[in-house]
């Protein structure tokens, strides 16, 4: 028998408010400082309202669009990383009944890291900005490119800085193209 894989439920109906969590999502919520999302501060709230950047919004609406309207889910790879652990997780989003969707997110793989300061929500934040994509969790360091948080934040000393940038969000190129393919072709796995 395998190991048990971690899934976190939620519900949004056909005009994208959301529905329904269940109670490992709450858990997560609180267990990665965002206490304040309680059942009674979501349910009733946009989906909209949580999703950082508009690039991600926008892909996001046009795979609800398109799992509406043929009932094929979408599979999404994404990370959800915390300061001290790479979440690597996929999305599973399938058409429910009255226009409703039902997100379910697994955790694949787990992996310790040097605690990274950039994704610790309670970190001072400096008058500067990096972009982060949403997806991979990696951030664009010019002129090379995306890198990894951990790489960025050796580049930058930010493991010895007390404030660390402000994040930017929005999706790599790499992202944008698994995410269009999920629009595309039913599934980005």
């Amino acid at each position: 028998m395998g190991a048990h894989i971690p899934r976190y439920r939620y519900r949004i109906d056909a005009n994208d408010v959301l529905v329904w969590v269940d109670t490992l999502w709450l858990a997560f919520a609180v267990e990665n400082g965002a206490a304040e999302l309680a059942t009674e501060s979501v349910l009733g709230r946009v989906l909209w309202d949580f999703v950082s950047g508009d690039d991600l919004r926008r892909l996001y609406m046009e795979i609800h669009s398109r799992v509406r309207s043929s009932g094929k889910p979408a599979i999404l790879p994404f990370r959800c990383d915390s300061p001290s652990l790479q979440r690597h997780m996929r999305l599973i989003i399938t058409r429910g009944d009255a226009g409703q969707l039902d997100y379910e997110s697994l955790l694949v793989r787990a992996v310790p890291q040097r605690h990274i300061g950039l994704l610790d929500a309670q970190r001072p934040r400096s008058g500067a900005f990096l972009t982060i994509c949403s997806c991979c969790r990696r951030a664009l360091f010019e002129p090379l490119g995306w890198l990894e948080v951990e790489d960025v934040s050796v580049r930058l000393g930010l493991f010895e800085s007390q404030k660390v940038p402000k994040l930017r969000h929005t999706v790599c190129s790499a992202c944008t193209k698994t995410l269009k393919g999920a629009v595309d072709n039913g599934s980005a796995a």
